[in-house]
């Protein structure tokens, strides 16, 4: 279905209809899904007046997601009202009870074309064809109501099942970004850690972790600063872009190092630093404190420095 070519012309598309409130229908389906640690499942309990007439469990795949749980519930309750006697009910109207708000929302916006929304529509789409009337109800979980609890439990024992087949494994492109990016980012760890080199970077982020947990909006001189690349006069001698390293003030190379703690021409700038992180904590701070703890503090002495001067 989620080839456009399956898709309904918009003046053929079913348009999802909520239950009103006084209105009670022939065929009452409640729908739940879960997922959890054990799996996932599905859960569909169908009734006639008071009478259960199907109790549907299924199991999708461990990826796929609790919405997907939701809709297949509904899509199979579809199918099993399209297999019910139809001279039993009279009149023909079913109507759908979940406490998915997503799946809903999802049934109304025309331009949500995902697999089993659309394998929803279409079966309503099918219902009405032979005069069905079906309606669609949101309804609060967990409060009490029989059907509600029915298919809930009926679903939690699919996902917690070892021996029923998997029903649907079709993974939503949010799981598979989601584990693209993990798998980037342990990546990445492995070589934060084994890479021998950005040493100064490290003092500031010892791990991935400490990096990612911080948003920082990288500038010119941030850059330089966390990484010791660039801006500096013992960086530029060292491609033979300056010929000389020493600070204009004379007290040594000018490197990251040299301006955070020792340069005499960005004194005060130091000394407010300073100050203000003696307010808190002590002086010196270590790169990981600076950055972790003091970041708007030292950012702002880090973007005080006029490199252009020194």
């Amino acid at each position: 279905m989620w080839n456009p070519k399956y898709w309904p012309h918009p003046a053929d598309a079913v348009t999802i209809k909520e239950a009103a409130g006084n209105e009670e229908a022939s065929v009452q389906v409640y729908t739940d899904g879960s997922k959890h640690e054990q799996g996932v499942g599905s859960g569909a309990a169908i009734f006639i007046g008071s009478e259960i007439v199907a109790q549907l469990k299924l199991k999708l795949d461990s990826r796929c997601s609790n919405n997907q749980a939701e809709q297949l519930a509904i899509v199979k309750a579809l199918e099993a009202i399209e297999s019910l006697h139809k001279k039993l009910i009279n009149p023909r109207t079913a109507t759908i009870f979940t406490d998915s708000r997503v799946t809903l929302d999802s049934l109304r916006k025309v331009n949500n074309h995902a697999c089993l929304i659309e394998d929803i529509r279409k079966r309503v789409a099918s219902l009405e064809n032979y005069e069905w009337k079906i309606t669609f109800s949101w309804v609060k979980a967990h409060v009490g109501i029989c059907g509600n609890e029915l298919a809930d439990r009926l679903a939690k024992e699919a996902a917690r099942s070892n021996s029923t087949s998997i029903a649907f494994n079709r993974i939503p492109e949010s799981t598979l970004y989601y584990e693209a990016a993990e798998e980037a980012k342990q990546n990445w760890r492995d070589e934060w850690m084994t890479c021998a080199k950005a040493a100064t970077t490290k003092q500031y982020f010892p791990t991935l972790r400490d990096r990612l947990r911080i948003k920082i909006n990288l500038t010119s001189n941030l850059a330089a600063m966390l990484t010791g690349h660039g801006r500096t006069r013992a960086y530029l001698h060292r491609f033979k872009l300056r010929d000389d390293e020493t600070c204009i003030c004379g007290q040594g190379e000018q490197t990251t190092d040299h301006l955070l703690n020792h340069c005499a021409m960005i004194h005060t700038q130091r000394e407010f630093l300073k100050q203000n992180i003696i307010k808190k904590g002590k002086w010196p701070a270590s790169k990981q404190e600076l950055i972790t703890n003091y970041r708007n503090s030292f950012i702002a002495f880090i973007e005080s420095i006029d490199f252009e001067l020194l």
